[in-house]
């Protein structure tokens, strides 16, 4: 049977690929994501995944056929979320088919839910990396005080991946990734770069972080503002603040979970006292606000850095709307030319072989 023709517009638009494999509701969470965003022509979606399931998920939802395609992949969905082993199966399985796309030239980005150490071994595996790239760091964004120039009050922390200790010039390289990604998706001229250490002053923290500092006082490509302590990161004092993948994975899980705290104590106030009720109507917009601007539903995806596509990992907990986000955030750095600009950023930036001991 002939494919349905492609208007101009879809032409246009960019290709995103969609891992249904991974996630707590796979895959009906990504088909209906997927056919929310063909039925508004955000994008042209790839589904990779077994075909039956997908189909079936599909025949009960309203999209159009021309925006969104199936690339069947002959393994099961595992039964239960929680089944870590048969989950990170079915991963390594199909996770090489979605690669292929992205490295084919079929999709421009690839969106998945799979657990990030399988998401961050194909890629390694299977695409190549950005020259001047030697890891690959997990964004993500976290709330903040606002600050004048922007419209949101979120920074972004990288690496949060929960990798090894990172290297003076790991951090480097952090620096200039999260510098350009900030750049591209929020618009923000020259981001503030910060370093996460013990301490404010040059001195401060463990040597490689040190001798980071030390390398990006005089980096072209960045606005270095020296170090932060954990203190400072809801101040609003950087748009990008970088740490290696354990401490980032660390910090950020706390942040998540005092969020967590702060809305349950709010409701827990809410159905005990008058006289809080009364309080927390008056701050209910800010706890509201501290509730949107932290869910991971809000953005989507987070994406790995370092390698020469985009990759976007979701939430295991994804529902439709936030792989509906991720989809969205996909399109916007690809219609923005992130990519590019984190290659140019690497090669243009005069990084130095080795930050330590300089």
């Amino acid at each position: 049977m002939a494919q349905p023709r492609k208007s101009a517009s879809a032409a246009a638009r960019p290709t995103i690929a969609i891992d249904t494999y991974g996630g707590a509701v796979a895959p009906r969470a990504a088909v209906a994501a997927a056919a929310q965003t063909a039925r508004h022509a955000v994008a042209r979606i790839i589904l990779v995944g077994d075909a039956g399931p997908i189909q079936d998920q599909l025949s009960l939802l309203a999209y159009d056929p021309a925006w969104l395609r199936v690339v069947h992949v002959a393994v099961k969905y595992p039964r239960h979320a929680d089944d870590v082993a048969a989950v990170l199966d079915a991963a390594r399985a199909a996770l090489p088919t979605a690669i292929s796309l992205l490295r084919d030239g079929d999709a421009d980005a690839l969106v998945t839910a799979s657990p990030p150490d399988a998401v961050r071994d194909a890629v390694r595996a299977g695409l190549p990396m950005l020259q001047g790239a030697h890891t690959l760091p997990l964004a993500a964004v976290f709330p903040c005080m606002p600050r004048p120039g922007r419209t949101e009050p979120l920074a972004l922390l990288l690496d949060v991946s929960g990798a090894r200790t990172a290297t003076a010039d790991e951090l480097v390289e952090f620096a200039l990734l999260g510098s350009a990604y900030a750049r591209v998706v929020t618009g923000v001229e020259s981001p503030a770069v910060a370093l996460l250490s013990t301490g404010l002053a040059p001195e401060d923290g463990p040597p490689e972080v040190v001798a980071a500092h030390r390398a990006l006082r005089n980096l072209a490509g960045v606005r270095f503002v020296g170090n932060l302590r954990a203190t400072d990161l809801a101040r609003g004092q950087a748009d990008v603040v970088v740490a290696d993948g354990l401490v980032g994975h660390t910090v950020r899980g706390l942040l998540e979970g005092l969020t967590t705290m702060t809305v349950e104590a709010a409701r827990y106030a809410w159905r005990t006292k008058v006289a809080w009720r009364m309080a927390l109507r008056l701050l209910s917009q800010g706890v509201g606000m501290l509730k949107t601007v932290s869910e991971f539903q809000e953005y989507g995806g987070a994406p790995l850095l370092g390698c020469d596509h985009l990759v976007l990992l979701a939430h295991a907990d994804s529902a439709p709307p936030a792989l509906a986000n991720a989809i969205k955030l996909a399109t916007r750095c690809t219609s923005r030319g992130l990519t590019s600009a984190l290659r140019s950023a690497l090669n243009d930036s005069g990084t130095p072989t080795s930050a330590v001991g300089r």
